[in-house]
């Protein structure tokens, strides 16, 4: 049977592919994809930055280069070791070794969990890896009563966290932003105080927030990815006290950045938030599916969806964000 999946070709060049289906290995599920996250993380592959380079991408080491990795599926077929899943069910997980901007898809029994009582309408929605992703951190996290958290950034899985975390007893959890929409709507998520930094200087914001945490924050989220956010959210670390640092953005390989009065004074603890980073993967793909339906408000931050017809704006839109703009997916069909 063939099928057909995008490809990365040239910088900000994508076409759509027709290939054959492999037979499946003993412990593979074949799954017709019915959406697929678009990461921010990817926005650098689509632009030709880190293909190839080292320690970045291990899959994308050059042209035609694959795209996608938060998919959710329907299963069409499984090996003859497989025992978890029947056909018919809905998936989703770590899927990492495929191309998820695809109809069909392989991933490994091991990496995915079912989603149960779930249609192919609301299934679009249940992308569980950026989620699993938000559990992670919460699951490495040491958080006590009273702690101040504080998050630069207001994106996707900025909200993702803030949803989370205003589940904890935490005395403040400030974020900062640049986008009034967004954060209000972290606001409505729980934060304790939003502060838009479009105009603001880090200095500025850095006063402010020690006068909300006067000897600095146990918790503090870097979720924006460059090096005066990453600055800011190591320097209002609570020094000396084994405060916890997060970093949750992906950087570039030449981002500057300085270690000596950051983190080896401050002394932080450096939480990263990438999956396999998870003491437990599958159960926290199993803590991430409840938290869809009663902590993490997934349908009201997937704001776009693309096809194969206009496949191109996935990643145009992050040059061109609208107004509303929070997290988009593919949808093959």
């Amino acid at each position: 049977m063939k099928f057909r999946s995008v490809k990365l070709v040239a910088p900000k060049k994508l076409e759509i592919f027709e290939s054959q289906l492999d037979i499946l290995k003993d412990d593979d599920v074949l799954i017709k994809v019915i959406s697929c996250g678009v990461c921010s993380t990817e926005r650098s592959i689509y632009e030709g930055k880190n293909i190839g380079t080292l320690g970045c991408s291990y899959r994308n080491k050059k042209y035609p280069a694959d795209l996608g990795h938060e998919a959710t599926g329907e299963v069409i077929e499984i090996g003859k070791c497989v025992k978890k899943f029947s056909v018919g069910d809905i998936v989703s997980g770590l899927t990492y070794s495929s191309n998820c901007f695809s109809e069909f898809i392989k991933e490994k029994e091991i990496d995915l969990i079912k989603i149960p009582k779930t249609n192919k309408e609301d299934a679009k929605y249940i992308i569980l890896e950026p989620i699993m992703s938000t559990v992670n951190i919460l699951h490495q996290l040491d958080i006590k009563v009273g702690d101040k958290a504080f998050i630069v950034g207001d994106g996707f899985m900025s909200l993702l966290l803030i949803a989370g975390l205003s589940r904890y007893p935490l005395s403040e959890l400030v974020v900062v932003g640049h986008h009034d929409y967004k954060l209000n709507l972290a606001k409505n998520l729980g934060a304790t105080k939003i502060i838009n930094n479009t105009n603001i200087d880090n200095k500025d914001i850095n006063e402010e927030l020690f006068e909300i945490a006067k000897l600095g924050f146990d918790l503090s989220i870097e979720y924006a990815g460059n090096t005066s956010s990453l600055a800011l959210a190591a320097s209002v670390c609570k020094a000396k006290a084994r405060s916890q640092l997060v970093l949750g953005s992906s950087y570039s390989n030449d981002m500057p950045f300085i270690i000596s009065n950051y983190l080896q004074n401050r002394a932080p603890i450096i939480v990263p938030s990438y999956p396999h980073q998870s003491k437990n993967k599958i159960l926290d793909l199993e803590r991430a599916a409840f938290g869809v339906n009663n902590i993490f408000p997934i349908k009201t931050l997937i704001t776009h969806e693309f096809n194969f017809d206009n496949v191109n704006g996935c990643f145009e839109i992050f040059e061109n964000k609208p107004k509303n703009f929070i997290k988009s997916i593919f949808l093959p069909i």
